[in-house]
């Protein structure tokens, strides 16, 4: 009698799992003008949403960057708020070529002075006959802390920022305090303010991979 034997094989099925990751930072490039008009106080600026926000308590919020009153400007650290803002004042040095966050002692506001008023200041006051209030030629390097959650991992973000002008007409000096800023803020966590190319892994490269692995 002939036994018939019957092999079972047994096959495992592996599922592989194709994900394509994409880093895409930003440039927040924008000109805005904040009415800063009131003397009691504060309008207060988020850089990343491009806009004025409104804040209850500025000491404990975390969702503005800079305010603003009349020709007073403070930044989110320091006495001013939680952020940890810190800034540096360049000069002899134009906003288009200030390609890269300089390392160095970002400088908080403090009980004595703020951050923009250190050295020459943001503005320089003419007197009488015109009694006009004119930006001076340097640009605020801005160091901003980041949601600890975001990705890649980075303690600060940075951003640089000159002052534009003091008016609503700027050429005709009429309606004094509505500040002017031209800014650039990376989000990426790092000190380039220039486009990032996005990075992603290829599909067929993950499969080759992934097979790889299982294979050993």
């Amino acid at each position: 009698m002939t036994r018939l034997m019957v092999y079972t094989t047994s096959i495992t099925v592996f599922t592989v799992s194709i994900a394509v990751f994409t880093v895409s930072a930003e440039l927040h490039q924008n000109t805005l003008t904040v009415d800063a008009t009131d003397r009691e106080n504060w309008a207060y600026i988020n850089l990343t949403e491009g806009e004025t926000v409104d804040i209850a308590d500025a000491a404990s919020s975390l969702a503005w960057d800079l305010g603003f009153k009349r020709t007073e400007v403070i930044a989110n650290g320091g006495v001013s708020g939680p952020g940890k803002t810190g800034a540096l004042a360049l000069k002899d040095i134009s906003f288009e070529d200030i390609l890269e966050a300089p390392e160095g002692d970002y400088v908080s506001d403090t009980d004595q002075i703020a951050t923009f008023r250190r050295g020459d200041g943001w503005y320089t006051y003419t007197g009488p006959p015109n009694h006009w209030v004119l930006p001076n030629p340097q640009v605020y390097v801005l160091r901003i802390a980041r949601d600890s959650k975001a990705q890649p991992a980075s303690p600060y973000n940075y951003a640089k920022v000159r002052f534009i002008g003091y008016y609503e007409n700027n050429e005709t000096k009429e309606g004094s305090g509505y500040i002017t800023i031209e800014y650039v803020l990376q989000d990426d966590g790092t000190r380039f303010f220039v486009e990032s190319e996005p990075t992603s892994v290829d599909p067929k490269e993950k499969v080759t991979t992934t097979w790889a692995a299982i294979k050993s």
